[in-house]
């Protein structure tokens, strides 16, 4: 299998790894917990932000690279390590905070497209095959 995500893609994959970010989406996401299914999720996530203006997208990696340090004032525990409802309740209190509600609802969003990426084929076979 070919790598064909850019330098630019690859980079925000590790800024999104190094924030946790995954790890909470997974601990809040049933969708997200399969471990393919969270590879497709940052994958996805991250080939979309590639895309994004300069600004927009140096302003969601600072955003990234503070998360952790934002995630433990806001839930009081760090975020590669906490419990599943310790993750649901960080992501709850920075969906109130400015920026970050915007960063979350944006990637969030992104991410469970992405982790439906490569389902949605499967199920148009077996529901093919089902008609025949």
């Amino acid at each position: 299998m070919s790598d064909d995500r850019t330098p630019r893609a690859r980079a925000i994959e590790r800024a999104l790894y190094d924030s946790a970010l995954p790890t909470c989406w997974a601990g809040s996401y049933a969708a997200l917990r399969d471990a393919h299914a969270l590879e497709r999720a940052v994958r996805h996530t991250a080939a979309t932000l590639a895309l994004m203006p300069a600004a927009y997208r140096w302003g969601t990696l600072a955003a990234l690279r503070l998360f952790p340090a934002a995630f433990r004032a806001a839930a009081q525990a760090g975020p590669h390590r906490a419990a599943p409802e310790r993750l649901r309740l960080g992501l709850a209190r920075l969906r109130t905070w400015p920026g970050y509600s915007d960063i979350l609802r944006a990637t969030t969003a992104l991410a469970l497209y992405g982790a439906l990426d490569g389902t949605a084929p499967r199920a148009a076979l077996q529901l093919g095959e089902a008609v025949r």
